[in-house]
């Protein structure tokens, strides 16, 4: 596994692939093209999103974790309303997921709580970035009195 992960590029990614599975269902294409490549996707993103959450989970003291954070939440409800509506019947494809509905329900319903409990942590968690960024009267000393010593 890469050493440093580049969680905006791979939201960013993972968005960009769920509008154009939601761009392409609304199509009236041939499921005995595209069925199989449409539900790999949509494992896939679902599988990716969670391995994100899991990492971003783990990983308290990240820089930004509090906007990468945001930004996975805006990933997984682009998600969630793409399955949502994949499932309603209404887009030309929706009706060839059907048998795979029961599986994609627990898949949306999963990344909305997701949702909830990534709203809920970052509610009772502090930002924490105020508190690094705020400068201390010695630490102002220290950096002006070596200032004026160098002068």
């Amino acid at each position: 596994m890469a050493s440093k992960v580049n969680y905006e590029d791979n939201l960013f990614y993972l968005m960009t692939i769920t509008r154009a599975l939601k761009a392409g269902v609304q199509l009236d294409i041939d499921p005995d093209y595209y069925l199989d490549k449409i539900v790999e996707d949509i494992l896939f993103i679902d599988r990716t999103l969670d391995r994100i959450h899991e990492s971003l989970r783990l990983n308290a003291y990240l820089i930004n974790r509090r906007e990468l954070l945001r930004e996975l939440m805006r990933a997984k409800r682009l998600f969630a309303d793409f399955l949502d509506d994949a499932l309603d019947g209404t887009p030309a494809f929706g009706e060839h997921l059907a048998p795979l509905r029961a599986k994609l329900v627990g898949v949306r319903d999963q990344h909305v709580r997701d949702i909830s409990d990534i709203q809920r942590s970052m509610s009772v968690e502090p930002s924490g970035d105020d508190d690094q960024n705020i400068v201390s009267q010695d630490e102002y000393r220290f950096l002006l009195q070596n200032d004026d010593e160098q002068e």
